[in-house]
């Protein structure tokens, strides 16, 4: 996607994107949008994303407040399930125990759900006993026909180096 294309807020998100995977699906849920409205469920089409399957993520707004988001896992990667042992489709998020990183992760959903716009940090995998195991995440908003934000679609990258330890001290590790 050219740069000039992007607003100054997409430009912004984009060059804090490390995986170039992410970057990927960034420019593909930026292309979907049509008048700046952000993209639906049917506008995504998996064939058009295959090499990015494994690491993606559906999921479904159950419920909002001002303090919390209620979120169901629609679908999950396998890529996801391999690096946090469970298979998390048809689940809550709010069923697993993510200990001090559960207000990390709910901040993150309010930025996209509450503010309407995309958000991308990395973690450590403490939470999922793999301390050594960086989570580079983005967050991106899908809205329903009336343009109310109704779903989340995410990518998660894993990385465990000394590459991804360094890559993750130079990421932006707060809400973009």
């Amino acid at each position: 996607m050219e740069e000039a294309l992007l607003t100054r807020a997409d430009q912004a998100i984009r060059a804090q994107l490390i995986v170039p995977e992410q970057r990927e699906l960034f420019d593909y849920w930026r292309s979907k949008s049509i008048d700046g409205a952000f993209p639906t469920r049917a506008d995504i089409q998996p064939g058009e994303l295959r090499a990015l399957l494994p690491s993606l993520s559906l999921l479904d707004i159950v419920a909002e407040t001002h303090e919390t988001v209620r979120l169901r896992v629609r679908l999950a990667g396998t890529r996801l399930r391999d690096y946090f042992g469970v298979e998390m489709t048809g689940h809550f998020l709010d069923e697993y125990d993510l200990g001090d990183q559960a207000e990390y992760w709910n901040g993150a959903y309010r930025e996209v759900i509450g503010a309407g716009r995309p958000a991308q940090g990395v973690i450590a995998l403490d939470a999922w006993k793999q301390p050594n195991v960086f989570q580079f995440w983005l967050r991106l908003p899908l809205a329903d026909a009336e343009g109310r934000i109704v779903m989340v679609l995410g990518h998660d990258a894993f990385l465990q180096s000394e590459k991804a330890h360094a890559l993750a001290e130079r990421a932006n590790l707060r809400i973009a």
